[in-house]
């Protein structure tokens, strides 16, 4: 018989695991996937391996699992055996928070954290990993659009401070992209900070990292100085390793339009953010985070300094069973876009306080994953000059949910 994992202590799952309730040949299941890269391909579960799943709560051990199985089944004499198999099954897929597993983890920061190049993450999955290839897809993207005549009357002839521009995946959020990087054809700029979103941030509240990017258009350096002083000015709000950046992508692909578009030869500052969460009630804007301030203050700072543009990749609401609503995306829709007006709105006339508190209005119901960078974006500027781009609500029908974003410049 296979042994059973972690018999003397308490079985949990890994906390970083992505799970996504679906439908697999008529029977309920949820999939099972992590960007730490450990689960290789996405696992599905369903029938006893879902009843087990269940059952893992970080305060039972195999023991006690296994006899309250044995109790729904009638106490079958073969469901101890299927028990052990399963919760063996899981430990080998990766999906317990064992020792084994924190152990794994622990030498894959250090290997990272020795990289002085952060590799790209997604080429030859999300885009062509072929520099002509690439360039040939992104080319494709920007001409897609063309810009509306009363906003191209806006931008003309000015320089774009910010640029706010979705992260979704390059194919659903196409036409965004367009309309937001075709913006940035003809210009330079010394220093581009990009505000990502930090979807593996598990500690600290930003992820700083001093390693130049890489993608199939090229390195592009990091201002290293910066990135310290930042750090700094962050203190224990900061993560303390940079392995957020390993497969982030919301980085990624606002870095591969500003090569295309610009090359290689400006400095960059990356830097992800967490979950504001914890403060949503407590504070009334992203600058009374106790510690954030001073972090925000000098972020400004360099914000300010002339040839530097600040691009904050990011979206909107996550709504339907795949984020973990009882309703489908098309019966949120009404309450998404309603939500999602007053955001822009508050994003547009520059109202920190009042993007907070939309946000805290709602207790967070509709998983706006952008929400700290856009509330820290707030804070770096007194006042912007804002043009509305576009907004989209993509749907997936196969999951029945659906992910907002939006495009603006600031000037």
């Amino acid at each position: 018989m296979s042994r059973s994992p972690e018999k003397k202590s308490p079985l949990k799952l890994r906390p970083d695991l992505e799970i996504q309730p679906m439908e697999y040949r008529g029977q309920k299941g949820i999939l099972v996937s992590d960007r730490l890269g450990l689960i290789r391909n996405p696992v599905l579960l369903q029938g006893e391996a879902l009843e087990v799943l269940a059952l893992i709560d970080g305060h039972h051990e195999a023991q006690d699992i296994r006899l309250e199985f044995l109790r729904r089944r009638g106490y079958s004499l073969s469901g101890a055996g299927v028990v052990d198999e399963i919760l063996e099954n899981f430990r080998k897929l990766w999906l317990l928070d064992t020792q084994e597993f924190r152990q794994r983890r622990q030498e894959l920061v250090q290997e990272f954290a020795a990289l002085a190049v952060r590799p790209p993450a997604l080429a030859g999955e999300a885009y062509p990993e072929h520099p002509e290839e690439l360039k040939k897809f992104l080319m494709k993207i920007l001409e897609l659009e063309k810009l509306p005549p009363e906003v191209e009357k806006l931008v003309s002839g000015r320089n774009p401070a910010v640029l706010v521009a979705p992260h979704i995946d390059l194919q659903r959020g196409r036409r965004l992209y367009s309309l937001a990087y075709q913006l940035l054809a003809g210009k330079k700029y010394d220093r581009v900070i990009v505000l990502g979103t930090g979807h593996a941030v598990e500690e600290g509240v930003i992820s700083l990292t001093e390693k130049d990017f890489s993608t199939p258009l090229g390195r592009v350096k990091t201002d290293k100085e910066v990135v310290e002083n930042l750090r700094l000015a962050g203190a224990a709000l900061t993560a303390p390793d940079d392995f957020a950046h390993k497969k982030e992508h919301s980085i990624e692909f606002q870095l591969l339009f500003l090569q295309h578009l610009m090359g290689n030869d400006f400095d960059l500052v990356p830097m992800l953010f967490g979950s504001f969460l914890p403060w949503l009630e407590t504070a009334g804007r992203a600058a009374d985070i106790p510690g954030l301030r001073p972090f925000l203050n000098a972020l400004a700072e360099i914000a300010a300094e002339p040839g530097t543009l600040v691009v904050a990749g990011v979206d909107l609401c996550h709504v339907g069973p795949k984020f973990g609503h009882q309703q489908t995306a098309s019966e949120l829709k009404e309450a998404v876009l309603a939500f999602d007006q007053e955001l822009v709105e508050a994003l547009l006339h520059w109202q920190p306080e009042l993007f907070w508190r939309r946000v805290r209005v709602s207790g967070d119901r509709f998983n706006v994953c952008g929400f700290p960078v856009l509330a820290s974006l707030l804070e770096m500027f007194k006042v912007k000059d804002g043009v509305f781009l576009g907004y989209e609500l993509a749907e997936e029908p196969a999951s029945l949910s659906a992910v907002s974003f939006a495009a603006a410049v600031y000037f």
